[in-house]
């Protein structure tokens, strides 16, 4: 009689750890999740994975998340360490799953599996590293294109390894009442990385020129800055211009995208490759604000055009990532095999 071979269930796992340990870098890893969850059954952000019950979600114990995602709490943290290394390796040979997708930093990104692999990258904590992986069973996803040309000429990352999707908001905007602005305010700046905190010095002798009358305030962001959307809310609705001043490859823009959103006149720097390729030719632009020096009013007029513009590219879509990453999803395969999951870990 001939001996029966156990067919093991493709299962994709989400890693969505960084969205607790990552702070203001891990805000995709919870929006991602939260909004393919969402999707079930909506047409395009619909996902074959999540429809069949083939996802198992990687989080931290305290971590809550939409839905009801089979899951694998640990209170191991993401680290560049050989220990970590051996953890990640030995759960993803353990854990009965055939794809991982997780979000990292471009200067964290060992250990490299052996199972087919999807990264989100997210900005560098420390800096850009000198070598990543080229194994080819590693894809990436980033937000602008010039992003996917610093993989393809400092890492030598094959542009079809490469998939740049469209940066947007987190679902609550379209959820929540619409932000109340108070009366009084003041400019806020938005600093992520030791460049823009050297930037901020002499900009705020600038912007204090051009509006005298408002007060200002720096905003670091830091692993352990807390932006859950009442915190960031609260704070947008006492700015009266927000100035992001991030210019780290693979920055989304979450939060300058949600300051636009609500209507708070919102300027950016060049050098941030997603904004600039989503707003090419927008006044809100530093350098062309710093020329332009508008006035409070016309600047409030230019961030609604803004605003429409992001609107007629789908950004503001309350499902934009999990449509973006449900198709990415397809092109890089759909599970086959039985319905019946195995025993292991993750069940």
């Amino acid at each position: 009689m001939p001996r029966m071979e156990t067919v093991q269930t493709p299962r994709l796992c989400i890693d969505g750890r960084s969205a607790h340990q990552f702070g203001h870098r891990g805000l995709m890893a919870q929006e991602v999740i939260d909004q393919l969850v969402a999707g079930h059954g909506e047409g395009d952000a619909s996902s074959e994975w999540i429809e069949k019950k083939r996802t198992v979600l990687l989080a931290h114990p305290s971590q809550a998340f939409s839905g009801q995602l089979k899951r694998f709490d640990t209170k191991t943290k993401i680290s560049s360490s050989p220990l970590y290394w051996f953890w990640e390796k030995y759960f993803a040979k353990n854990a009965n799953i055939s794809r991982f997708h997780r979000f990292r930093s471009i200067d964290n990104l060992s250990p490299s599996l052996s199972i087919p692999t999807l990264t989100t990258l997210v900005p560098a904590k420390k800096g850009l590293p000198f070598f990543i992986s080229r194994r080819p069973n590693q894809d990436f996803v980033v937000p602008s294109s010039q992003d996917a040309k610093l993989l393809q000429t400092h890492y030598q990352i094959a542009s079809d390894k490469i998939h740049t999707l469209r940066p947007g908001t987190r679902r609550y905007v379209q959820f929540v009442e619409t932000l109340k602005h108070s009366g009084h305010g003041y400019i806020l700046f938005v600093v992520t990385d030791a460049k823009s905190v050297r930037k901020v010095k002499a900009l705020k002798k600038v912007i204090a020129k051009i509006y005298p009358n408002l007060p200002q305030k720096v905003m670091r962001l830091t692993d352990s800055t807390k932006v859950a959307p009442a915190v960031w809310m609260k704070l947008l609705q006492n700015t009266k211009v927000c100035i992001y001043l991030s210019s780290q490859p693979f920055d989304w823009g979450t939060l300058a995208l949600e300051s636009i959103f609500w209507n708070v006149p919102t300027l950016f720097s060049d050098e941030h490759s997603a904004l600039t390729e989503l707003l090419s030719q927008s006044p809100l632009r530093l350098s062309q604000f710093l020329v332009n020096q508008p006035d409070f009013e016309e600047l409030s007029t230019l961030t609604q055009n803004a605003k429409s513009e992001l609107e007629a590219k789908g950004t503001f879509l309350p499902l934009n990532m999990a449509e973006q990453y449900a198709s990415l999803y397809r092109e890089l395969g759909t599970p086959t095999g039985p319905d019946t999951p195995e025993s292991g870990c993750c069940n």
